[in-house]
């Protein structure tokens, strides 16, 4: 049986996905621990509400995609 195209996502909040792990200050460009980019963990309390959803959209997606290849 294939995965279905589109992942059954949770409710996407506004929430900060940090973990307290963050390894965009040991140079990474992406974090290993919440997967934001440095320019979404640097700005994210610039953010609007719906950016930091799209942001945890992105992540809860990416993540789906790492566990179903």
């Amino acid at each position: 049986m294939s995965s279905p195209a589109t992942p059954p996502l949770p409710d996407i909040t506004a929430d900060c996905p940090c973990v307290g792990h963050c390894t965009t200050a040991l140079g990474d460009d992406v974090c290993r621990s919440c997967l934001r980019t440095l320019e979404e963990v640097t700005h994210w309390l610039e953010m609007t509400e719906e950016e930091r959803r799209a942001v945890n959209r992105r992540i809860a997606l990416l993540r789906w995609e790492q566990s179903h290849p």
